[in-house]
């Protein structure tokens, strides 16, 4: 297999992607789709808690995975390019290494969790999830198993790591896997929650294995499939 990644963004593209979609994703796109769900509250039906952070993670994702497309097409074509190129080695690959990698970080990380926190502990993250998986099956699926995956692996791995990746590998794979656990404990953190630092082990070692699997197999799409499949496990075993 070529040593070479699949696709290039050019400094156009980073800028648009540092400057541009970081803060969309963080902050803008969540301000403007909080003030439509407001307007829709307010002048034609009330919605609870629950439907109301539904819509709002599906709308961000929707939103973000469009810029994406739009701004990183190219990027994204030649990466399904070089995928498919041996797709049955890279998809084989990703089902049991890649899995394999993750899972066995993932223990790792909860061990070490559980022996501070105790078993009974969770993310606040995970907890938001159950809870809206239990009032939006359909939307949920679409936005954690679907969307999610793309979004998050274009701006963690592909965005992040790649520029990163040009000046240090070590650097790259610990900054994408800190800033993309962070992510996920951002706003338990900020609610005065200081557990919540713990779980940056637990996400940020997903994001580890994420990371390795694209230095692995040089094209997004196996940290894509990595993710999209973990996270639809993830669905099952909470709807069982």
């Amino acid at each position: 297999m070529s040593q070479q990644f699949a696709g290039k963004l050019n400094g156009k593209q980073k800028a648009i992607g540092f400057i541009l979609l970081i803060p969309i994703y963080m902050h803008i796109a969540p301000m403007f789709i909080q003030a439509g769900l407001y307007l829709y509250i307010k002048y034609v039906q009330s919605l609870d808690r629950y439907t109301i952070n539904i819509l709002l993670n599906f709308f961000i994702a929707v939103v973000i995975f469009v810029f994406e497309i739009v701004v990183f097409k190219d990027f994204l074509i030649e990466n399904i390019k070089k995928f498919k190129e041996k797709i049955l080695d890279n998809i084989t690959w990703s089902l049991t290494a890649g899995i394999g990698v993750m899972y066995a970080i993932s223990m790792i990380t909860n061990i070490v969790i559980s022996s501070f926190l105790g078993h009974a502990n969770t993310s606040s993250n995970q907890l938001l999830f159950e809870s809206l998986l239990g009032k939006g099956l359909i939307l949920m699926i679409i936005q954690s198993v679907i969307l999610a995956p793309i979004v998050e692996e274009v701006i963690f791995r592909g965005l992040i790591f790649r520029t990163l990746r040009d000046y240090n590998k070590y650097m790259a794979h610990f900054v994408s896997a800190l800033c993309f656990g962070f992510i996920h404990i951002y706003s338990g953190l900020f609610a005065g929650d200081l557990t919540q630092l713990f779980y940056l082990l637990s996400y940020g070692g997903s994001g580890l294995a994420f990371s390795y699997a694209y230095e692995a197999r040089k094209t997004i799409v196996a940290p894509i499939i990595i993710h999209m499949v973990n996270n639809l496990i993830a669905v099952i075993v909470l709807c069982l």
